[in-house]
């Protein structure tokens, strides 16, 4: 089915708004959808035909019932203000990757659009409280996959979701936001500026209706959609039990490869990546170890740190020498260097004002 606009187009997306709201498992209305050839004949199809159709239950067909004639034109309305289409699993926008995993949603709400450039897309994911090793991990790693050319493939979350989406669009490259919650709900509240990004240079995209509040039982299903949109899923930082181990989890089944990266052994977030690991995730320390994992051969992009601008002072230089990406206090830059505390201080401050380092609270430093 083409993308049509108008009425027709109006028609058919108060049909697949009634599929969303009636409540059917994902996967019992992906095959009802792939048994018929449009969507006006699923619903007689589910009436006429529910032993026919795998897994279809009594119950799904009186949901189906319930919703046939449910007035949606509100739905349509707010939709039209804010940008948001449909895109089913009968339009041939719909991504081919997604479409290939076991319970594809049957349709999703989109503001933005997908490109065949979405077809080489890396999902990564990670912990809301990240640490700034986990952050700094998140934005090297997608910004340098961006530049390659991976569409990031993320859940909006803050810490390392937010991170990788930030990245990714900073290098000029495409991410995708998969929401737990309606496209209109404003969750995290944090990431309203940044979803409006998203849409422009990529999507933000869910499976559930308008208004569908961001429910705790969401986002393990949700979770799938993000793994199911990638080749495969880069785990940052996560503790043992987190929504992102659950993205792995869901990627492995899906067939899809698993990445982790390592981090702090005393550290309760970077357990998670190490028992993937354990598990037989592919490490990652740079994006050349992604694209190997995914056995693709892609024209190099810089994945190393860029040579220190020749224009620095031998003070900056010094400084710029004794950081790395582990945070580092400005004590151990004054012990590395043997220079005095002003001199330190001078240095790593122009060299913060160039970009080649960050500053963060407690007098700590890492080099970009």
């Amino acid at each position: 089915m083409d993308a049509k606009t108008g009425r027709e187009a109006e028609s058919e997306w108060a049909d697949w708004i009634r599929l969303s709201r009636s409540g059917v498992q994902p996967r019992r209305l992906s095959l009802l959808v792939q048994a018929c050839e449009s969507v006006g004949a699923i619903w007689d199809a589910a009436q006429e035909k529910p032993g026919q159709i795998e897994e279809i239950t009594e119950r799904d067909v009186k949901r189906l019932a319930q919703v046939r004639q449910l007035d949606v034109q509100a739905d349509l309305d707010r939709m039209a203000s804010l940008g948001v289409r449909v895109v089913s699993l009968l339009d041939r926008e719909y991504p081919p990757l997604l479409r290939e995993i076991y319970d594809p949603p049957v349709m999703l709400y989109v503001r933005g659009e997908f490109t065949g450039a979405d077809e080489l897309a890396l999902a990564i994911v990670g912990t809301r409280r990240c640490s700034s090793y986990g952050r700094l991990a998140t934005e090297r790693l997608a910004g340098d996959l961006a530049r390659r050319g991976f569409t990031i493939v993320s859940g909006l979350a803050l810490g390392v979701d937010g991170a990788a989406h930030e990245a990714a669009l900073e290098q000029g490259g495409r991410s995708i936001g998969v929401l737990a919650c309606g496209l209109d709900v404003d969750y995290p509240r944090e990431h309203r500026e940044l979803k409006d990004r998203l849409s422009e240079s990529g999507a933000v995209i869910s499976e559930v209706p308008l208004g569908t509040p961001p429910k705790a039982e969401r986002f393990p299903v949700r979770n799938r959609i993000v793994s199911g949109l990638a080749l495969g899923t880069l785990v940052v930082e996560a503790p043992l039990k987190s929504g992102s181990r659950i993205t792995a989890n869901l990627a492995v089944d899906q067939g899809r490869e698993v990445f982790a990266v390592p981090g702090d052994i005393n550290s309760p977030l970077s357990r998670g990546c190490h028992a993937l690991l354990r598990d037989g995730a592919h490490l990652v320390e740079t994006a050349e170890d992604v694209v190997a994992g995914l056995n693709l051969h892609l024209e190099a992009a810089p994945t190393q740190r860029p040579p220190a601008p020749a224009d620095l002072s031998r003070d900056e230089q010094l400084a710029l020498s004794a950081l790395s990406f582990e945070p580092r206090h400005v004590d151990e830059v004054i012990q590395h260097t043997e220079l005095a505390a002003a001199q330190v201080s001078a240095a790593l401050m122009m060299l913060e004002v160039k970009g080649l380092i960050r500053r963060f609270p407690g007098s700590m430093f890492v080099r970009l």
